[in-house]
Order: structure tokens, then C-alpha cells, then sequence
């Protein structure tokens, strides 16, 4: 079973159809190892689907709800082609982790605007750069520390992600606790809003 879940497996190829100098596989092995095969790329399909809904609608409604809060950073964060974005996540091999970076580089480009709060347009290319500046320095940070993924601003946009998604009430608690850890009240009010606009405006607006 371990051989199967490898990217490459040469030697299992053979039994899809191919010769082999010593073993010989019977049609029920071939049809078996298909079978399998098929519900594994399924499985990948099927997750590669999610995490594409997940991101653009934690996307959507995380510009939505700091159109209220920071006009600013929807002004430059506004994404024109959710529909792209969501066919390039369901279509990329590593979906979960190209979905959590994008809402981690989000989250920390929306601190930094929610920080600096600027007035002018000559102004958001400096905070945008800041907000690049501290994501990328966050990557290093965990390439450093032996790729420890599930850590800080990660572990809130992978929770973030899910908890759109699902609006599970452990969720809710997780993000909150790390947030407080955190002990920045900008993205407190972002998460607080964003929940409100999950539990409260979202089946409103499904009613009508």
C-alpha cells in the first residue's frame, strides 16, 4: 500500500498493462490496482476542488468585510478574476498549501494597511510592500526552523480557510486564541467581523 501512495511507482506500472521479466500479474491484480488508483486521484481531485472554494471565498469575504474597516486595502486588494484563481488552485498539485499562503500573505498585507492606515494612493505601494516584506520574512523564518509549518500566521489562515467553510465553532475558538496571542486588535475586529458576516448576513442573504 505504501508503494501506491508514491508520487512514482515504476514498478507498479507494469501492472497496468506492461511486461515484466520475473512476475507475472493477473487481470484481477491489474484491475485492483486501477480501481485504486482511480479513487486516489479522486481523492486528490476532490481536495484540490476544496481548498480552490475555500480560498476564493475566504478571499471574497475577507475584502468584503475590510471594505468597511480599511477602504484602503480593498481599494488595492480587490481581486477582479475569483474564477481564474479558482481554476489554478483546483488544478495545482499542491493546493492546501498554495491556498494557506495566499490567506497568510493576505492576512499580513491587511495588518499592515489596518497599521499604517494610508490616505493617499501614492502611499499603498510603500504599506504593500511593508505587509510583502513581512510574509516573505515569515517564510524564511520557517525554512530556518526546519519547515515548521504549523506555526503562527500559518496555522491562522490554514484554521481561517476551514472555519469559512464549515463555520465549526472549534474553529472559531483555535483562531481566537491565537489571534489574542498575538494581541493585535486589527485582526481581531477582521476575524470578529468576518464571523458575524458568516453566522448572521450569509443565511440572510440565502433566505431571500
Amino acid at each position: 500500500m505504501t508503494a501506491l501512495k508514491q508520487e512514482y511507482y515504476p514498478h507498479m506500472r507494469v501492472i497496468e498493462g506492461g511486461k515484466h521479466p520475473k512476475k507475472k500479474f493477473s487481470k484481477k491484480s491489474r484491475y485492483y490496482f486501477k480501481k485504486r488508483n482511480k479513487k486516489r486521484k479522486a481523492c486528490i481531485e476532490q481536495k484540490s476542488v476544496f481548498f480552490a472554494n475555500a480560498c476564493v471565498n475566504t478571499l471574497q469575504l475577507m475584502q468584503q468585510v475590510a471594505h468597511y474597516l480599511n477602504p484602503a486595502f480593498f481599494y488595492e486588494r480587490q481581486v477582479p478574476h475569483y474564477e481564474i484563481l479558482r481554476k489554478t488552485i483546483s488544478e495545482s498539485i499542491e493546493s492546501e498549501d498554495y491556498s494557506i499562503n495566499i490567506i497568510e500573505k493576505e492576512l499580513c498585507i491587511y495588518k499592515s494597511f489596518a497599521h499604517m492606515n494610508p490616505q493617499r494612493l501614492q502611499d499603498y505601494g510603500k504599506v504593500l510592500l511593508a505587509g510583502e516584506d513581512e510574509f516573505k520574512l515569515k517564510l524564511q523564518q520557517r525554512e530556518e526552523n526546519y519547515l515548521d509549518k504549523e506555526s503562527g500566521f500559518r496555522l491562522i489562515a490554514k484554521d481561517l480557510l476551514l472555519y469559512v467553510t464549515t463555520s465549526e465553532m472549534e474553529l472559531f475558538v483555535e483562531i481566537n486564541e491565537l489571534l489574542l496571542q498575538y494581541k493585535d486588535e486589527k485582526l481581531i475586529q477582521l476575524f470578529y467581523n468576518i464571523t458575524i458576516h458568516i453566522n448572521f448576513l450569509k443565511p440572510k442573504q440565502n433566505e431571500q
